[in-house]
């Protein structure tokens, strides 16, 4: 699961994680960047220590086996995801995890550095001799997506979800914005699956 910082997936498919950790299947995050940026008034290294806590105790929490960070600089992941050492670290941990699922944020997600992502992880998914099914999931408003729709109903574990949300406390301003909007979406992506609450995701191959 390739995000940019470690609180992009809880808002666009903490539920489908819970939902497989209860299934016994092992989630492994990887991180781009440590999202230094998001706060500008305070410093970068505090911020990045913050984080690094928050992620383990989120991670803790909601059953995710292994976090591995790139350690990439945060709104600067257009370039640096284009240094050598990047796809090469991708490839070791695909073809090593050999995973079932590949999550990405969308390519149409409006923040630069999620479509950077999105966009390396699909370089090197591409280059690999194995097939990897990979999917888009959203963190903000997603528009003119024409991937094919999948929806996964999170009904028994929303409680999970938003408790995830709110473990991320340095970045409560970031995620409060995102946090009734993400609930928003799980009801109407529920009604559309016949459920009370689902996550939506894009199948890209």
């Amino acid at each position: 699961m390739p995000i940019r910082s470690s609180d992009d997936e809880a808002i666009g498919m903490a539920g489908t994680i819970a939902k497989y950790v209860a299934e016994e299947k092992k989630v492994i995050k990887v991180v781009f960047s440590h999202g230094e940026k998001s706060i500008p008034h305070l410093q970068e290294e505090f911020l990045k220590k913050a984080r690094f806590k928050e992620t383990d105790k989120a991670s803790e929490y909601i059953g995710i086996a292994d976090d591995k960070n790139l350690g990439l600089k945060d709104t600067k992941l257009k370039q640096e995801v284009q240094k050598p050492f990047v796809a090469k670290r991708l490839r070791e941990i695909i073809m090593l995890t050999r995973p079932e699922k590949i999550y990405v944020p969308s390519g149409l997600d409006p923040h630069p550095d999620h479509q950077a992502v999105n966009a390396i992880v699909l370089e090197v998914v591409k280059s690999l001799k194995r097939h990897y099914p990979v999917y888009a999931f959203e963190v903000w408003n997603v528009i003119r997506e024409t991937h094919p729709q999948v929806y996964v109903d999170i009904t028994p574990y929303i409680d999970i979800k938003l408790t995830y949300i709110k473990m991320f406390k340095s970045q409560w301003v970031y995620m409060f914005t995102l946090y009734f909007p993400a609930l928003i979406r799980s009801l109407i992506y529920g009604r559309k699956n016949n459920c009370k609450y689902a996550e939506r995701f894009y199948k890209l191959r």
